[in-house]
């Protein structure tokens, strides 16, 4: 029986067997390797087998003669003829002769199991190197595991961060032993992307192998569970902490500064609602709009949020109605820096006494005493920095760049009767939580000074 050549066969056993009424299908080459190797195998196997018969039956006739000669020699001829003594030498040479094929069959069958052996163990290779590949490019937490610049560029976070804050939001899924089909690593992961990179959830849910419905479920759940166990990241700092951690930047100008304080704007889908498109509708962007009031420390974290408004609300009535004007935060003589937009000196003066900065206005004046434009060129200076921190939140999280659909507005489940905080407010809200988990805008000082109160 001769090898195969890669040409096609009738040996049904051959690797290469087609039959005539079918059209000969090629293989890949691992495929057939192994098929060839099997082929060979089989074929060793049986030249072992007829080499085993050949050589019982060889060993049996030798073995006769043998015991005919010495029988010949040292006995008689009246023992040789004796009927029982040729039975017994019989059975003697049958037993030999099936100890030695049964010997040389388990060696073949050792042999053939260590083939197999050696075949699972590739095919597990094989296996677990698809599946690590799989997960390298499936969009999971396994594609940006170890590897902070990736992490970064889906999620905002470095990945200790990004460890950290799934572990700290992990313990109540696993508190109400929910079971879903994904990971909870990954759902996390899933909507950080969405709010990072602001992609649809039927290219997420394609690249995770999802469906869109549930990506947007998880999504929603995962922004529930940061706005509820996260809110404290953005919160109002106490007088001491910000006196303390003043840069060095505003000790002399501003000493007693607490907060920056400016306003915002996201662009939204119109309404079918006649009256929610003339309030949301905003005059200085041309487009309808959210409004959101926003404050930060001196040292650039956010610590004041308001809830979204139509856009056009005036500056002065958002900040008014947001509840920042408030003896609960501030405390006399504190100092705050706006635009001069913000015209609300006397509200700050009689409801908190704290000294709220705005430029100074010409007040139908040519030009600006030099006190006055030397005044406010210090404040812009450092008023930038709220400009930079909302640069910061809108272009670290594009789902703030583009434009909001009415279903992030407000879920289509809420009702004017149970809904108390829109959808809207959850991802503003998380995305300052996710800001002020990264590094500060303000190069903090190597002095580390600290002021007494």
């Amino acid at each position: 029986m001769c090898l195969p050549a890669g040409k096609p066969s009738k040996d049904p056993s051959h690797p290469d067997y087609v039959p005539s009424v079918f059209s000969h299908v090629d293989t890949s080459q691992q495929k057939a390797s192994a098929a060839l190797n099997r082929y060979k195998r089989h074929l060793d196997i049986d030249q072992q087998r007829h080499s085993a018969k050949r050589a019982k039956v060889s060993t049996g006739d030798d073995t006769g003669l043998c015991q005919q000669t010495t029988a010949a020699i040292d006995v008689d001829a009246s023992a040789m003829q004796d009927p029982a003594h040729v039975a017994s030498c019989e059975e003697t040479t049958a037993s030999q002769g099936a100890q030695a094929g049964c010997k040389t069959e388990v060696e073949m069958l050792q042999t053939e199991l260590e083939f197999v052996r050696q075949e699972r163990d590739d095919a597990y290779r094989r296996i677990s190197h698809l599946e690590y590949t799989l997960s390298k490019t499936k969009l999971s937490a396994a594609c940006v595991e170890q590897d902070d610049k990736k992490c970064k560029f889906y999620t905002g976070l470095l990945f200790a961060v990004f460890l950290h804050v799934f572990a700290f939001l992990v313990k109540d899924f696993q508190q109400k032993q929910l079971k879903d089909s994904m990971a909870h690593k990954d759902q996390f992961f899933l909507t950080l992307v969405r709010l990072r990179l602001n992609l649809p959830f039927k290219f997420i849910a394609d690249q995770a192998g999802s469906s869109s419905e549930t990506i947007r479920r998880y999504c929603w759940k995962w922004l529930d569970a940061m706005h509820s166990k996260l809110n404290f990241l953005v919160s109002w700092p106490t007088h001491n902490a910000v006196r303390t951690t003043l840069p060095k930047l505003f000790r002399h100008k501003f000493p007693r500064l607490t907060s920056i304080v400016d306003c915002f704007e996201i662009f939204i889908d119109q309404s079918k609602n006649l009256e929610a498109r003339a309030q949301t509708w905003s005059n200085y962007k041309h487009h309808n709009t959210v409004k959101v009031f926003i404050a930060c420390t001196p040292t650039g974290a956010i610590s004041f949020l308001s809830a979204a408004w139509g856009g056009r609300v005036s500056d002065v009535e958002l900040v008014r109605q947001s509840g920042f004007i408030s003896s609960k935060l501030h405390r006399p003589h504190d100092q705050i820096l706006a635009d001069r937009g913000f015209t609300l000196q006397d509200d700050f003066a009689v409801q908190c006494s704290a000294e709220l900065i705005i430029p100074t206005f010409t007040r139908g004046r040519q030009q600006l005493e030099a006190k006055d434009v030397e005044k406010s060129r210090n404040m812009s200076r450092v008023r930038v920095h709220i400009e930079r921190v909302i640069g910061a939140l809108k272009g670290r999280f594009r789902i703030l760049q583009g434009v909001m659909t009415i279903r992030s507005l407000k879920s289509l489940s809420d009702t004017s009767d149970k809904a108390t905080l829109a959808n809207v407010d959850k991802i503003l809200r998380c995305c300052a939580i996710l800001l002020n988990l990264g590094p500060s805008i303000v190069v903090a000082d190597k002095e580390g000074a600290k002021l007494s109160d």
